[in-house]
C-alpha cells in the first residue's frame, strides 16, 4: 500500500465523492441493471420491465451501500433512446445516486442526454463512456446538453499496456473531454480477461500516479466470459470474483464496475473490507479518511 505523489483530484458527483489518495474516500461501486438479457426487461426496445422487480433491487443495493458507507453510481443500459430515457427516470424517481448514461451505440447516448438537456437530472448524468472513437459530433451534444460527468475508456488494441493508455488519455481522451466541457473526469482503463485485471490495475496506479484523476476498471465484464469458471457452482463464483475486485483497489482504484446489480449483497462486503484495511493501514502514511462514512468505521465502529 502507498501514497501516490501527485496530487490526487476528487470529483463532487451529485453528493457522492470520488478519488484522492487511498484510504480517503472509499471505493464507488458501479452496479449495473436492464442489461442485455437483464430478465427484469419486458421490451428493450420500448424500455418496458418489471417495476416491481426493479425497485426491489435498487433498494438492495441502497441497502447494502448505507451498511457498509460504500457509495454507488448505477449504470443504465438502454438500446434504443426512449428505452434508456424510460429507465434512467425510473431510477432517479428511487434513488438520489448518480446514473451513468450506457448504451453500446453513441447515436442512442446523445438522443438520451438531449432528452434530459433542461431536466434537474442532468448534474446527476455520467456519460458513459468517451471512447478512442468519439466523434466531434458526440462531443458537441456533450457539450450542448450541459452534461458534467463522463467516463473515458482508455482501452484500444493499440493501448493494452499502462504506459500505451496514458498516452491515449494525454494525445486523444483528455483533450477530447475538455472539448466538451467534462469538468468530472473518471478513467475507466479497460479490461480484456480476467488475467489482464493485472494490467488494468498497474494502468490505475500509473493513471493516477501520473495524471491524478479517478479511475477504475469494470473486471465483471471479464468475469461473465470465462467459462471455466461458469462451470462451478456458489460460492466458486463469488470467491473468484472477490479476488479480481479486491487486486483494483489494492492499487488505488477509486471505482469499480462490479456488474448486474443483483450481486449488490456480496459485493459492497467484499470491497468495504478491502477498503477499510487500505485506510487502517494509511494511518503509517498519515492519510486518514475524509469523511465519517467510510467502512473503517461502518463495518467496524470500534476503530
Amino acid at each position: 500500500m502507498f501514497k501516490f505523489n501527485s496530487e490526487q483530484k476528487v470529483f463532487q458527483i451529485h453528493q457522492t465523492s470520488i478519488g484522492g489518495q487511498p484510504g480517503e474516500y472509499p471505493t464507488v461501486l458501479i452496479g449495473s441493471i436492464f442489461f442485455q438479457g437483464h430478465h427484469i426487461v419486458i421490451d428493450p426496445q420500448k424500455g418496458l420491465f418489471d417495476k416491481v422487480k426493479a425497485k426491489d433491487l435498487l433498494h438492495r443495493e441502497a441497502e447494502v451501500s448505507s451498511l457498509t458507507g460504500n457509495p454507488r453510481m448505477i449504470d443504465v443500459i438502454g438500446y434504443t433512446s426512449q428505452a434508456l430515457t424510460n429507465y434512467i427516470e425510473f431510477v432517479a424517481s428511487q434513488s438520489d445516486s448518480p446514473i451513468l448514461v450506457d448504451s453500446p451505440l453513441p447515436q442512442i447516448r446523445m438522443e438520451t442526454i438531449q432528452n434530459f438537456k433542461r431536466s434537474d437530472l442532468i448534474d446527476r448524468l455520467v456519460y458513459n463512456s468517451i471512447g478512442e472513437n468519439v466523434s466531434e459530433d458526440e462531443l458537441q451534444c456533450i457539450k450542448d446538453c450541459n452534461i458534467g460527468s463522463a467516463v473515458l475508456l482508455a482501452f484500444s488494441e493499440e493501448a493494452l499496456k499502462p504506459d500505451a493508455k496514458i498516452q491515449l488519455l494525454q494525445k486523444k481522451l483528455l483533450p477530447a473531454a475538455k472539448k466538451a466541457g467534462i469538468r468530472n473526469i473518471l478513467i475507466d482503463v479497460g479490461v480484456i480477461d480476467i488475467p489482464s485485471v493485472s494490467w488494468a490495475s498497474s494502468a490505475i496506479w500509473h493513471v493516477k500516479e501520473i495524471l491524478g484523476f479517478p479511475a477504475g476498471c469494470a473486471p465483471s465484464n471479464a468475469l461473465y466470459t470465462w467459462n471455466w469458471i461458469k462451470q462451478r457452482e456458489s460460492p466458486s463464483f463469488e470467491a473468484a470474483s472477490s479476488s479480481t475486485f479486491s487486486l483494483p483497489q489494492i492499487f488505488g482504484a477509486n471505482f469499480i464496475f462490479y456488474g448486474p446489480i443483483r450481486n449488490a449483497n456480496w459485493v459492497y462486503p467484499v470491497c468495504a473490507t478491502n477498503d477499510a484495511m487500505i485506510a487502517y493501514f494509511g494511518r503509517i502514511s498519515r492519510i486518514s479518511p475524509k469523511t465519517k462514512v467510510h467502512p473503517l468505521f461502518k463495518i467496524f465502529s470500534n476503530q
